[in-house]
């Protein structure tokens, strides 16, 4: 899988501060304590670029903060997208992949795409599958979670 998790493309250091506190504010706002590894995983996915691995993830957040043990990195992942401070993306054949929730980033939401050759994965516009989760909706008393998935195909480089 392809992720930079030194590059910070597209972002600067002002908006990584400012993810970082929207995503605590979210946490202390819910009655959720800020523990130190809460916070380390949370500055080490507003500086990533892309939609790291846990392990890539863990690897980021030790070079940050050496304390913070692998095994408390997968832990704190799993609650803070269980609270909804952090996106999981599940990738076909491959790891999940994590990212800030749009509250704490400040953009909109986004869909995924992998690709099955180079193992990219490219954010899609929000509102792509709408027309599908309504039909489903009706048709299948079916509520589709698009953002958790990625859709599986070939990018334009890869083809």
């Amino acid at each position: 899988m392809n992720v930079d998790v030194s590059a910070r493309h597209g972002h600067s250091h002002d908006d990584d501060v400012a993810a970082v506190e929207r995503a605590l504010d979210r946490l202390r706002a819910r009655g959720h304590r800020i523990t130190g590894a809460r916070h380390a995983v949370i500055e080490a996915l507003a500086t990533v670029d892309g939609h790291p691995s846990a392990e890539q993830l863990s690897e980021q957040v030790r070079e940050l903060h050496p304390t913070v043990h692998r095994a408390t990195v997968y832990r704190t992942l799993e609650t803070l997208a269980t609270l909804g401070v952090v996106t999981q993306v599940h990738v076909g054949g491959s790891a999940t992949t994590y990212h800030l929730a749009a509250e704490a980033t400040g953009h909109d939401d986004h869909l995924h795409a992998s690709c099955r050759v180079c193992g990219r994965i490219i954010d899609l516009p929000s509102d792509l599958l709408d027309p599908i989760k309504r039909r489903l909706a009706h048709e299948s008393d079916f509520q589709l979670d698009p953002p958790h998935i990625a859709l599986s195909g070939t990018c334009r480089s890869c083809q």
